[in-house]
């Protein structure tokens, strides 16, 4: 792994926002705070330092439109621009191929045998997805940050890569298929960025973007879903609003618990209400408890590993988010031997803002002496597997930080 340039981490840029991104309104008070909050996703080959790599965050949610949104915004090529220090692929994960499998299900619902004259997707990653799709168009086109300098690798018979953010690239033409998947909550003016995609298709193009979902947030009580790179939460109702004022349908949703709780929606151009029942409006009371059941269980999981201070203590899961989990354990995991990790690539790297090293599960013989928590439990499907795994092993004792998995 390459050495991370660590200095461009320090006293990082950001921008305030004032409005609500979907209807404009002033933002109100910051429902929640959470100062000094870590960057996610960073690897570096040199042992971390805490205060490398933080900012201050708040959450907000608009009284009016039911919109989630974060206030500070750190500048877009700090988090994405580089592709050594962004270094989640979607085809290398087993969490990135089963989401990317489940939003396949979602789009075969509606294409079936269907032959399309050209697809776009934005956000592509890898093209894990336009892969799955090469023989349903005659030309696939893929956009993503991390493709630049590396088009040729991934352009191939009917895949065309484009290296770039979204908004810096021209097309010359309509797309009969446009599909944005796992993006939309990454992007600094979102609405902006839905008005531009919907000019890209023609009057029967179907659009296919999937993103977190406020309300299952919210439902699980899973507020360390909140983080810099997501910078919308999208509700049900902030959704409909949306595609409302920009005179769209939405034709069909589905829901992928198992992974963030995260929303598959279908639309088109065309005016459809049918769907206003389904919305259902979280109180601020009624947010502020869930948040403190979800500090509950946080503090409660800090408090069992202070007790096993002494015990042989492994992190099991070095998984992008990682550094979230610590923020909210209030722990930096300095007194684990290791965090273990099954991708050999991590083996012996750091996350920039944690000291604790990553070794390969294959480096440790000592498992059934120590004590586990379970670090990767961003997905339901990643802690159901690591449970399994960890109950073959017999380890002393098992720890999972949230209660529900």
């Amino acid at each position: 792994m390459k050495k991370i340039p660590v200095n461009k981490y320090r006293d990082i840029p950001f921008t305030a926002r004032t409005r609500c991104l979907i209807c404009a309104k002033p933002m109100q008070t910051a429902l929640l705070n959470f100062p000094k909050l870590p960057m996610t996703e960073i690897y570096t080959s040199e042992k971390g330092n805490t205060k490398l790599a933080i900012c201050d965050q708040s959450f907000h949610i608009c009284k009016n439109c039911g919109h989630g949104q974060i206030k500070n915004v750190i500048d877009v090529n700090l988090q994405y621009g580089d592709a050594v220090s962004y270094s989640f692929r979607a085809s290398k994960s087993a969490t990135g191929r089963e989401s990317g499998d489940f939003f396949l299900q979602f789009l075969n619902k509606f294409i079936g045998k269907k032959r399309f004259g050209n697809i776009l997707e934005l956000g592509c990653n890898d093209m894990y997805v336009l892969q799955a799709l090469k023989n349903k168009a005659r030309k696939l086109v893929g956009v993503d940050p991390i493709l630049k300098n590396r088009e040729k690798e991934f352009t191939q018979d009917n895949l065309i890569a484009i290296g770039g953010f979204f908004e810096d690239v021209r097309f010359n033409e309509k797309f009969d298929m446009i599909i944005c998947k796992d993006t939309l909550e990454h992007v600094d003016n979102p609405k902006e960025f839905v008005r531009k995609v919907i000019e890209l298709g023609n009057d029967n193009t179907l659009y296919f973007f999937q993103f977190p979902l406020l309300e299952t947030l919210l439902y699980n009580c899973r507020f360390d879903q909140i983080f810099h790179q997501h910078l919308s939460y999208f509700s049900l109702q902030s959704i409909l609003y949306m595609l409302t004022e920009f005179g769209c349908e939405l034709v069909d949703y589905s829901i992928n618990h198992n992974l963030w709780g995260a929303i598959l929606i279908a639309f088109k151009k065309g005016k459809s209400k049918q769907f206003a029942k389904d919305v259902r409006v979280f109180s601020r009371a009624e947010i502020l408890q869930r948040y403190e059941i979800f500090k509950t269980s946080m503090q409660m999981t800090q408090k069992q590993l202070q007790l096993l201070e002494n015990e042989i203590l492994y992190g099991y899961g070095a998984a992008l988010m990682l550094p979230i989990l610590s923020y909210h354990l209030n722990n930096d995991f300095s007194s684990f031997k290791y965090i273990l990790d099954e991708d050999a690539h991590k083996d012996g790297t750091y996350y920039i803002n944690l000291p604790v090293q990553i070794r390969h599960v294959s480096k440790v013989h000592d498992i059934q002496k120590a004590v586990i928590l379970v670090t990767a439990i961003s997905t339901i499907t990643n802690t159901r597997r690591i449970l399994a795994k960890l109950a073959s092993s017999n380890p002393k004792k098992i720890l999972v930080p949230l209660h529900t998995f």
